[in-house]
C-alpha cells in the first residue's frame, strides 16, 4: 500500500511540474546569455562614449609619486572634461609592507596651481620605509558622459605576482559596486573586485548571500556571470564571461563563454554563444563567485581586438539571471547587474631610491629654467630656486615626464649673480648653483667695491665704456639703470648719485 501512495505522489508531481525540453533549454541558455551580452555592450558603450574617449582623454594618466616616505605624495593628470564633471572622485591606495596592508586615502583633490591645472594630488601618511606599492582608483558619474548607468570606475589594482589562488583580500581592488537589496539575496550583487598577474586575470563577484544558487529540479535556475570586454573594440559585438551555472540548466556548466551579436544595431538579440574554454579556476565558497584564467585565453581570441589596448585594461560588469518555465513558455529575468568598471592592469612599485639630477640651467629673456630628471620617475615634491641668497621662488613644470626629464621655469626674473636651484623628491634634496653673470653688487655705483661711491668709480666706469672689446667689460655696480649695458646714461646717473641729486 505504501508503495502505491509514493507512486501516486510522484505522478502528481510530474503532472504538475514540467522539465523543459531540449528546445526550451536551448532557448533559455540563449536568452540568458543575451542579457549578459547586453550588459557587456552597455559597458563598452559607456567607456567609448564620445566625451570620454574620442578626445584621447583617460581617467588615469601621467601617474607619478614621490620617493617612498612617511608623507607619500602622488599625482595623476585628468582630462578637462573629467575634472569639470560632477561626482568625480579618486582614491589612492599605498602599501609599505609588500602589499600586505594598504593605506587608503580618498582625499585626492585638484592641485590647481601653475603647471598642474589638470593634476589631482594626494599626500598619504604612511608608516615610512624604503619600498612602496601604490595604485589609483577613479570614478565618474556616467551622467557626465550623457548616460544613465551609475558610476563608472577605472582602477588599477594590487599585483598578484605569485598567482595566489584564490587571491586574499589584500590582493584585490574594488572595481565596481552595486546597491544592496535590489534583488533576492542569492542573486543580489554587491561588488566586483579584480586583480592580475603577469599572465592571469582574476575576478570576484560578491553576493548578498551564499554563492551560488543552482535552482531546483524543475527550476527556476540561475546563471552568474562576470562579463569581460575590450573597450577599444568599438564596433565589435563580442563579449566574454566567466560564467557559473548548474542544476536544472543541464547543459550549462562553469566555463569561459564567448557571446556574440550585432552591436551596431543596438542592444538586441545575440547571434549565439559558445564555450571558449573550461580551463579556468573558479570558487563558489562563501558569498563570492571567484574566477581566474590565463588572460591570453580571452585576448588571443581572434575577435577580442588589439591587445594590449590603449588602457591596458578590461571592462568588467556582473550579472545574475533567472531562467525557468511559465506554462509552456520560457521565462528569463535579469535579477541584478553591477555598475561598470575598468581594471587597468598596472601597479606602481619602487624599492629604494635614486637621487634626482638637475641639468641644463639657463637664463634667457628674464626666464630661469632647469631640467629635473629622476631615474625612478619620482615627481619633485619641492621645486624652488633661491635668488639673492634667501628668497625662494617656486618653479613651474612644462611637463610631468620626470623619467625623461621635465623642464621647470620661473618667469620675470630680474637679477644677477648666483642663484641656487633646490629640488626634493621626498627622500633626497639636490642643489645646483648657477651664475647668471654680472656678479653681485652690494652698493650700486661702487665700481671698485671699496664701499664708497666717488669719482674713482666714475673713472672706472668710463674706462669700461671706452673699452668695448675688453674682456669683462661689464660691472653690474656701474649699471645704474640695470639695462645690462654700460653707456653715458650710467655715467650721468652715477654723477647725480655722487652729487646727491
Amino acid at each position: 500500500m505504501k508503495y502505491y501512495i509514493m507512486l501516486l505522489l510522484t505522478c502528481v508531481v510530474v503532472a504538475n511540474n514540467q522539465y523543459p525540453t531540449q528546445e526550451q533549454l536551448d532557448k533559455m541558455l540563449h536568452q540568458a546569455f543575451e542579457l549578459v551580452w547586453q550588459e557587456a555592450m552597455k559597458a563598452k558603450q559607456t567607456i567609448n562614449n564620445t566625451d570620454f574617449r574620442s578626445t584621447g582623454e583617460e581617467l588615469l594618466s601621467n601617474l607619478s609619486s614621490s620617493a617612498p616616505a612617511v608623507n607619500f605624495v602622488t599625482h595623476a593628470d585628468l582630462g578637462e572634461s573629467l575634472t569639470s564633471a560632477e561626482n568625480t572622485s579618486a582614491s589612492i591606495f599605498v602599501s609599505m609592507d609588500n602589499q600586505t596592508s594598504w593605506f587608503e586615502n580618498d582625499y585626492v583633490v585638484p592641485i590647481d596651481a601653475p603647471g598642474y591645472e589638470n593634476t589631482w594630488g594626494a599626500t598619504t601618511i604612511t608608516g615610512g620605509g624604503n619600498s612602496v606599492d601604490w595604485y589609483l582608483s577613479g570614478s565618474i558619474d556616467s551622467g557626465a558622459l550623457g548616460l544613465n548607468l551609475g558610476q563608472v570606475t577605472v582602477s588599477q589594482s594590487p599585483f598578484n605576482g605569485n598567482n595566489s589562488w584564490p587571491p586574499s583580500n589584500n590582493l584585490y581592488a574594488l572595481i565596481t559596486t552595486d546597491v544592496s537589496g535590489d534583488a533576492t539575496s542569492g542573486q543580489d550583487i554587491t561588488n566586483i573586485r579584480a586583480t592580475y598577474s603577469d599572465d592571469r586575470l582574476y575576478a570576484s563577484m560578491e553576493l548578498n548571500n551564499n554563492c551560488c544558487d543552482e535552482g531546483g529540479f524543475f527550476g527556476p535556475w540561475y546563471l552568474y556571470a562576470i562579463a569581460v570586454v575590450n573597450p577599444d573594440a568599438l564596433e565589435n559585438g563580442v563579449a566574454y564571461a566567466y560564467a557559473y551555472g548548474d542544476g536544472g540548466f543541464g547543459e550549462l556548466y562553469p566555463g569561459i563563454y564567448k557571446i556574440y551579436g550585432d552591436y551596431s544595431n543596438g542592444l538586441g538579440a545575440i547571434d549565439g554563444f559558445e564555450v571558449l574554454s573550461t580551463n579556468f579556476n573558479y570558487s563558489t565558497s562563501g558569498n563570492q563567485l571567484q574566477a581566474s584564467s590565463l588572460l591570453s585565453i580571452i585576448t588571443n581570441d581572434t575577435e577580442w581586438g588589439v591587445w594590449p589596448n590603449s588602457l591596458n585594461g578590461v571592462a568588467l560588469v556582473g550579472a545574475t539571471v533567472e531562467a525557468g518555465l511559465s506554462g509552456l513558455d520560457v521565462e528569463i529575468t535579469e535579477k541584478d547587474n553591477s555598475d561598470i568598471g575598468v581594471l587597468v592592469l598596472s601597479t606602481q612599485s619602487q624599492d629604494g631610491n635614486v637621487a634626482p639630477v638637475l641639468t641644463n640651467p639657463l637664463y634667457e629673456n628674464n626666464t630661469l629654467s632647469v631640467t629635473y630628471s629622476d631615474a625612478d620617475g619620482n615627481l619633485a615634491v619641492a621645486h624652488d630656486v633661491f635668488i639673492e641668497g634667501d628668497m625662494a621662488f617656486t618653479m613651474v613644470p612644462e611637463s610631468h615626464a620626470y623619467l625623461e626629464g621635465a623642464i621647470f621655469t620661473l618667469s620675470d626674473v630680474s637679477t644677477s649673480g648666483i642663484v641656487t636651484f633646490s629640488f626634493y623628491d621626498g627622500k633626497e634634496t639636490v642643489l645646483l648653483d648657477f651664475d647668471l653673470g654680472g656678479g653681485s653688487c652690494a652698493l650700486l655705483g661702487d665700481a671698485n667695491g671699496d664701499g664708497v661711491v666717488n669719482v674713482i668709480d666714475i673713472v672706472l666706469t668710463v674706462n669700461l665704456i671706452l673699452c668695448n672689446d675688453c674682456p669683462d667689460n661689464y660691472n653690474i655696480c656701474s649699471d645704474l639703470n640695470m639695462d645690462e649695458m654700460l653707456n653715458v646714461l650710467d655715467i650721468v646717473a652715477l654723477v647725480n648719485l655722487i652729487l646727491g641729486s
